[in-house]
């Protein structure tokens, strides 16, 4: 079954996605398709900034990723968006760009016009930010930038402790480089999510020369030769071809771009041969430099606080909360994830910041026996989630068999670096001198999580390894490199393939400051230019062998 032919063909609609085919689609002259395999975002919940907590693991919006075992049998599922407007539909919603180390040193690898420059300018274009527009900052974007508020007390003593250990107090999160803590920035509107594909496609979709069809999956790219000349999905359990004059662009991310290739016969020759796929271009950096930050949650039990424990602790709790919130788009259920945001040197020989910290006046300590979700503790309580910025360990996620339904092998490799160990004993150490310290420490009961038992140097690093929290920030896997051995050029061209880019996470050659959720749609921002701008001078279908 044939479904069409168009200039470009857009693979997944999630950070990148969107951005792209709004952009692209704005020419009047391509046409541009966009295909999605989750279904469509219309559910009400996908508006509400904490509705992430009920549709991140919810099979109907969310597609499951399962890590090989860590050392002690356990092993972690890890979700991604499979909905349109991908994980921007279901994350934690912040805002965090990193600064200019963090993307001047694409191009000081020789990734050319990867520069903080160039973000900035992009950052600029995208935001539309409740402080104001400034040299770093947009306020006419697509995408509304809101502070979590108002104020709440047990914030406020945090941000007094963390002063104490020289983190000042700064309205906006990404307003420097310096060791900072500030509320969250994040992509809401009055109290709404602001998705990519609320922010991107809603008014794009309008556009006779944009096609968005959801609930079709890639199962693989198609060739002639070496050039992508299409995709092959599934929809309705029903094989779809469609085709592109021009460009094949993978947005997938960093699970789901790579796996696609492999399937497509694009990686690793003994990856491919071990999975029953023939070899078309060998390429062996896909799937690997997956890099992911790893991290402790540290859990606390609370006294003479209220923090939110109270607006949600019960059933009846949750729905007088809710109430309020249809009719102020305010309070607990206005923001996403966490409250507070902390950046900072955990290693006083650190240059930069090395560390992020998160912070929320709640608290889980149980689950539901009958739904498995996290119930919130009647007792007021914390959660302060703390994790190395800049991770070094190298992971990897590869295809086992040729079928989207052959489950992949994701091994995270996390600490298996001396850096990533050293450090990651510092930000423990830091963040319980910042938890000991008043006025937050006088409200203080009880470390419920891991436990003043895990202390030692061994224990810690243990724990983190096996009962760690994992970022959700994974990348790398499809890198970008001026050598011949890296997945993409500076152009993000596939290597060893023409008409075919990969625009998503899984470019990225190192981390930014934390979150990927800003800078994968900074980075879509820029590849629209270059993808029209190679168009323009005739060179689209193009790449270095």
């Amino acid at each position: 079954m044939s479904s069409g032919t168009y200039d470009y063909v857009i693979v997944g609609s999630g950070a990148a996605g969107s951005v792209l085919a709004a952009r692209l689609s704005a020419d009047r002259d391509v046409s541009v398709l966009l295909i999605e395999a989750g279904g469509p975002d219309r559910a009400p919940i996908h508006l509400v900034p904490k509705g992430f907590y009920y549709t991140v693991a919810d099979a109907r919006y969310a597609k499951d990723f399962v890590t090989e075992p860590y050392p002690d049998g356990s092993h972690e599922v890890w979700h991604r968006g499979r909905v349109v407007g991908g994980s921007t539909t279901i994350n934690g919603m912040v805002w965090n760009r990193g600064w200019a180390p963090d993307y001047d040193q694409w191009e000081e690898a020789g990734n050319k016009g990867w520069n903080w420059q160039r973000f900035l300018e992009a950052y600029r274009g995208i935001e539309a930010h409740s402080l104001g527009g400034t040299y770093f900052r947009g306020d006419k974007g697509p995408v509304p930038i809101e502070i979590a508020g108002p104020s709440e007390p047990v914030c406020e003593q945090l941000i007094q402790a963390m002063d104490r250990h020289g983190i000042a107090f700064e309205d906006d999160m990404n307003g420097s480089d310096n060791n900072r803590v500030s509320y969250v920035a994040s992509n809401t509107r009055n109290g709404l999510r602001m998705s990519a594909s609320r922010a991107f496609l809603r008014r794009a979709r309008r556009r006779r020369n944009l096609t968005v069809v959801p609930n079709t999956e890639a199962e693989r790219v198609l060739f002639e030769g070496t050039r992508a000349i299409g995709v092959r999905a599934r929809r309705d359990g029903k094989a779809v071809t469609f085709r592109a004059r021009l460009e094949v662009l993978l947005c997938g991310g960093a699970f789901d771009s790579p796996l696609l290739l492999e399937r497509s016969g694009v990686g690793d020759p003994d990856v491919l041969e071990a999975a029953g796929v023939p070899l078309l271009v060998a390429s062996p950096g896909v799937g690997e430099n997956l890099r992911e930050h790893r991290g402790v949650l540290f859990q606390l039990r609370l006294d003479g606080v209220r923090g939110y424990n109270h607006l949600a602790s019960s059933f009846s709790r949750q729905m007088w909360t809710g109430f309020k919130y249809l009719f102020t788009r305010d309070g607990l259920i206005a923001h996403g994830g966490f409250a507070v945001s902390g950046i900072y040197a955990s290693d006083p020989a650190s240059w930069r910041p090395d560390t992020q910290s998160f912070f929320t006046p709640i608290s889980t300590s149980t689950a539901n026996p009958m739904t498995g979700r996290l119930v919130v503790d009647k007792h007021p309580g914390a959660r302060f989630v703390t994790f190395p910025l800049h991770p070094t360990s190298r992971g990897h996620i590869h295809i086992t068999g040729p079928s989207v339904t052959d489950a992949p092998e994701l091994v995270p490799n996390f600490l298996s670096t001396e850096h990533d160990r050293r450090l990651l004993l510092k930000v423990v150490r830091k963040a319980r001198e910042i938890l000991a310290t008043p006025p937050f420490a006088d409200h203080v009961v009880a470390e419920l999580e891991p436990g003043p038992g895990i202390s030692t140097d061994e224990q810690i690093l243990d724990h983190a390894l096996n009962k760690g929290n994992a970022g959700y920030h994974t990348l790398g896997t499809c890198a970008m490199g001026p050598d011949e051995h890296d997945v993409v050029d500076d152009r993000l061209r596939l290597r060893g393939t023409t008409g075919l880019r990969v625009v998503d996470a899984s470019v990225f050659p190192q981390q930014p400051s934390g979150n990927n959720n800003a800078p994968t749609m900074a980075l879509a921002w820029i590849a629209a230019d270059i993808v029209r701008a190679d168009r323009v001078r005739g060179a689209a279908p193009g790449s270095r062998p």
